[in-house]
């Protein structure tokens, strides 16, 4: 078979390809567990961190969650348990960012009058500018907050954080508010529902 030939051209490339797709599908089969178990991990350490608690580097993330979750069932979007400060409400949440889905945890005072903490799992927001909505300072803002009438209010970015608690404000991100507007929607939204849910 001569090495210009069309035939040639044709078998060299679907072998080629074949062997490569045959490569990635057996590494994507041998790292599924290992990855599956690592976003279930990442899950649980938002959960946890979203209400304040502490995890030490070598503490096992899957033990201390089903401490405070003994009854948790895969897939559940809506976690209750008691805490240091009372009972607290946790929902997992996903909604539109800028550029694509923006998954995360917030969790609420269990008479629903305040936020208790919001962790970002993961996002495609701009890094640096809507990326920084995992940022420590801008998910700060959000723990101890009071639910307003009409919920949270994410303003336009000043520089600093908000430190009033009783406000129902936090500080948006500089150059990024259409971000930190869907984090206000996405918020407002699981706010409405968890009180739909809890009732």
């Amino acid at each position: 078979m001569k090495k210009n030939s069309l035939v040639y051209t044709v078998v060299f490339s679907f072998i080629t390809a074949f062997f490569f797709v045959f490569l990635l599908s057996m590494a994507d089969r041998m790292t599924s567990e290992k990855t599956a178990e690592n976003e279930r991990k990442t899950f649980y350490t938002s959960v946890l961190k979203s209400f304040g608690v502490r995890i030490e580097e070598d503490e096992d993330v899957t033990l201390l969650f089903n401490q405070y979750f003994p009854d948790y069932l895969e897939g559940d979007n809506l976690l209750k348990t008691s805490a240091e400060g009372g009972d607290i409400s946790i929902k997992l949440f996903r909604g539109s960012g800028l550029w694509g889905t923006i998954t995360g945890v917030i969790a609420f005072s269990g008479d629903l009058k305040r936020i208790e903490g919001l962790q970002i799992i993961s996002h495609n927001e701009t890094p640096g500018l809507g990326g920084r909505i995992d940022e420590e300072w801008f998910k700060n803002q959000f723990k101890g907050e009071r639910i307003g009438p009409s919920g949270i209010t994410v303003r336009k970015g000043s520089g600093s954080p908000d430190s009033d608690s009783e406000n129902s404000e936090v500080d948006g991100i500089t150059g990024a508010s259409l971000t930190s507007k869907s984090i206000e929607t996405i918020i407002n939204d699981n706010i409405d529902m968890i009180k739909k849910e809890v009732e």
